[in-house]
């Protein structure tokens, strides 16, 4: 785990290296914050993510959507078949979905399918913060948002998720 002082002395690929999982396979999104560092480095943790939320939030349109698209659906097929990053794999078992009963997996996929067919992209919440249960909630309940909602707050909770994946990456 580097540290911030660190990261600050990274060049470009090496900060991108470093950074390039924080979002999920977005790699983009460091490489472009690296231009935001301050001369002096960035100051904390949190300087670091607003910089990464800044560059997500100057993305097009396209580029937000893909990053929506990049993200696995909860027990889906990726989990099914074990090819879910390593940071997804272990949010989504501390949060109890790669224990679920048959039938709790069966209702989170036809969630899941409700979803994506109404909005386009995958149902993204940041399961660290949340229950089963409040996921399976937060899911029914932002099934009836507008799509316009729902890409907010989609961009809201893959921020989320790089600042946490940000605490377990860089130490102050």
């Amino acid at each position: 785990m580097p540290s911030l002082a660190e990261l600050n002395c990274m060049d470009a690929a090496a900060f991108a290296q470093v950074l390039g999982g924080v979002y999920e396979h977005s790699p983009w999104i460091a490489e472009r914050a690296f231009g935001l560092r301050p001369a002096d480095g960035f100051p904390s943790r949190a300087h670091l993510h607003a910089a990464l939320v800044a560059t997500v939030h100057s993305a097009s349109e396209a580029e937000k959507l893909a990053l929506l698209e990049a993200h696995p659906e909860l027990a889906g097929k990726e989990a099914a078949s074990g090819s879910l990053t390593a940071a997804s794999h272990a949010e989504q078992t501390g949060a109890g979905l790669t224990a679920m009963t048959a039938a709790d997996v069966a209702r989170l996929r036809e969630l899941n399918a409700r979803y994506r067919d109404e909005f386009g992209f995958p149902f993204i919440i940041a399961v660290r913060n949340h229950t089963q249960a409040a996921i399976f909630g937060s899911l029914e309940a932002r099934l009836s948002n507008t799509r316009s909602m729902e890409v907010n707050n989609a961009l809201a909770q893959v921020g989320e998720i790089a600042r946490l994946r940000l605490l377990d990456l860089v130490s102050e």
